[in-house]
């Protein structure tokens, strides 16, 4: 802003405090020190009386309202969907792990925004009353409001709750995991058992086969054998009825007697008898390798079907841990968008108290009502509610020409005086504000310049409260010399 210069301090030029001492006695030094003090003052005061400008103005008290206007309070719109579940059907078509995280999360009060108009209960001041800043001077029905705050309260419990339950919830996903895990090693160990059995029997199936195809190979050649011996004791028996029934009869030379080919035919007899039996116990135990083979073959298909059963078992037991790893990362995502809905929800409960808590209006300023409203009246939000005028420091706005506002600085004091003042009493005062552009004085204020010509506002604020819109005399001693 223009106008804002340094004051300067006058001091005589070539002022020393040894002047008129040197070469003196004691008292003469004194008295000559005395003078030239007082010499020295009186120049410096006739300096600082040329050097700077003493203007005489006449201002107008400037009246301080302060206007208190209708808090704006958001109305608070309670959500009627919060707190029941969704939809069966909703549930429904969800897949099994994500019926569990079926749940509605929304506030239960929101803040939509300023209401139409608000009813005062109270007023508790009237034109004319005093009052101090921070006093209440009037509230406004909060009913609404505090079901609002008990709404977002209940709803800041009800997102508070949700954490625990899903922590329990991720608790239990854990212990089934764990269960399912137990049960996919049993499973996994008996198919490895079952594949242990599968090639062992596969390799008693391989060996009952060689005996089977070794005891077939030692059948035909006993059944030769019996053969053999059958032939040959047919020919035995041909030849003892052969022979003469006379003993005395000679026989051919080289023809065996009665007596040997009977001990012939009972060896003979004892062979086949020994053979026919071994035949049978081959026969046995062919039977018997054929029963294994059969027992070993139901018992290889039977381990077949446990083994696609275990199959079976796993990929349900991998299926159900699959879903449960879903489940949990659901579950914990739920779990932290329920902590960010505390969070949420504490701020519409901050929300909501702020609403409630501007039902109460209090004065901005120390001073004196001029104007309140009544109390069951109905005012919108920026309604006037009251009008306050302050008691504090006046301000007097003078105007100065242009070629005159040079000659002042902030904090310049100034001396103001009004006419219901005894003679010789003035209120001092302080240059507080200098306008940066000149204009045309309002024609409502009392000035010594022509309304027509175009001057700066100047600010001049005393400790002193004065009557506001009354003419005064206001006496500034500037800090710069007067332009020529």
């Amino acid at each position: 802003m223009s106008g804002l210069h340094p004051r300067p301090v006058c001091r005589p030029a070539g002022h020393s405090p040894t002047l008129a001492t040197r070469g003196a006695t004691p008292t003469t030094a004194t008295r000559l020190a005395a003078i030239a003090a007082l010499a020295v003052f009186a120049t410096a005061v006739g300096a600082c009386s040329r050097d700077t400008a003493t203007l005489h103005l006449v201002g107008t008290v400037q009246e301080s309202l302060t206007v208190v206007a209708m808090p704006g309070i958001g109305m608070p719109t309670v959500d009627l969907d919060a707190g029941f579940a969704a939809t069966q059907t909703t549930a429904q078509s969800q897949a099994p792990a994500q019926q569990a995280n079926v749940r509605t999360v929304s506030p239960t009060v929101t803040i939509t925004g300023l209401g139409g108009v608000w009813r005062l209960a109270t007023v508790t001041v009237r034109e004319g009353s005093q009052v101090t800043a921070g006093q209440p001077i009037a509230t406004v029905e909060d009913g609404i409001l505090a079901a609002g705050v008990r709404a977002a309260e209940a709803t800041a419990a009800t997102a508070a709750a949700q954490v625990p339950v899903l922590a329990d919830r991720i608790s239990e996903v854990d212990d089934k995991r764990a269960t399912l895990t137990d049960k996919h090693g049993q499973l996994t160990t008996a198919l490895a058992t079952i594949a242990s059995s599968r090639a062992t029997l596969t390799t008693n199936r391989t060996q009952l086969n060689a005996n089977q195809t070794a005891l077939q190979g030692n059948r035909a050649g006993l059944a030769q054998t019996l053969e053999d011996l059958t032939a040959t004791q047919t020919t035995l028996r041909a030849i003892l009825a052969g022979l003469p029934t006379d003993p005395s009869v000679p026989l051919p030379p080289g023809t065996p007697t009665r007596a040997e080919l009977t001990a012939q035919l009972a060896a003979f007899a004892t062979g086949i008898a020994g053979t026919t039996a071994g035949l049978a116990k081959l026969d046995a135990g062919l039977i018997e390798m054929r029963s294994g083979l059969k027992q070993i073959d139901s018992g290889l298909a039977q381990l077949a079907t446990k083994a696609s059963e275990v199959r079976t078992g796993l990929s349900t037991v991998e299926e159900g841990r699959a879903a449960l790893a879903d489940a949990r990362v659901q579950l914990v995502d739920a779990q932290a968008i329920s902590r960010v809905m505390v969070d949420t929800a504490g701020v519409a409960v901050d929300l909501a108290r702020e609403q409630q808590a501007r039902t109460t209006v209090t004065a901005p300023v120390t001073g004196v009502v001029v104007k309140a409203a009544s109390a069951g009246d109905l005012l919108p939000a920026g309604a006037v509610l009251a009008t306050i005028r302050s008691t504090g420091p006046a301000t007097i706005q003078v105007w100065l020409a242009p070629d005159r506002l040079a000659t002042i600085c902030r904090d310049d004091p100034a001396q103001v005086r009004g006419d219901w003042m005894p003679d010789g009493v003035a209120v001092p005062g302080t240059v507080t504000l200098i306008g940066d552009r000149a204009d045309y004085p309002p024609s409502s204020n009392v000035t010594d310049e022509v309304h027509l010509t175009r001057a700066v506002p100047v600010d001049v604020t005393t400790q002193n409260p004065l009557p506001p819109g009354v003419p005064v005399e206001v006496t500034l001693r500037g800090c710069h010399p007067p332009t020529n």
